[in-house]
């Protein structure tokens, strides 16, 4: 499906309010054992759980053929000093949590992914706005690092015995690329 003939996708900022509206497909399949799994089994129940919130890119054939799950947590305010610039931290440092993101294998490499995340960085600019958040966090799988270092999201510690690294966007750097967008 990576050619001009693949049709565009429509991002969906709430799938926690529209998730009955779309389709999911037991084929998805992002390359990523966990997330594949996630999708095919916890996605749904956790949008119906209101556990997450959840921001989907829909295939004209309403398909959810990529997604990422967010969520507020915190982080250590060691683990954070080492991905933003800023002296004045709590403890514990209020951030997004970007849970899951995944695009199926057929349409990445199309700027999905990039699409989903800007959308991501968009609801965690509302939050800030209300609440103040430092940045969003994540764990990046061991093939999504460059992903999200391009992105301007700094490694801030090693990888777990899963290899995922953790990985943080300042809000500031969030605030400059919706700008820029």
């Amino acid at each position: 499906m990576k050619t001009e003939e693949t049709p565009a996708c429509e991002i969906d900022s709430n799938l926690l309010a529209n998730f009955e509206k779309y389709k999911y497909t037991k084929t998805f399949s992002c390359g990523v054992s966990v997330i594949d799994s996630y999708y095919k089994g916890s996605l749904k129940r956790a949008l119906k759980s209101e556990n997450i919130n959840a921001i989907g890119a829909i295939a004209p054939t309403k398909e959810v053929v990529g997604f990422c799950t967010i969520t507020l947590s915190d982080i250590d305010k060691v683990m954070a000093q080492n991905g933003i610039d800023d002296t004045n931290l709590p403890s514990r440092v209020p951030v997004i949590r970007l849970v899951m993101l995944g695009v199926d294998t057929n349409y990445q490499g199309l700027g999905i992914g990039q699409k989903i995340l800007m959308e991501a960085f968009k609801q965690a600019a509302r939050v800030h706005k209300e609440v103040p958040i430092k940045g969003i966090y994540l764990d990046a799988a061991p093939n999504a690092v460059s992903f999200y270092e391009e992105l301007e999201f700094k490694s801030i510690g090693e990888p777990d015995i899963n290899q995922s690294t953790p990985m943080l966007i300042g809000i500031k750097v969030v605030l400059k690329a919706i700008a820029a967008s």
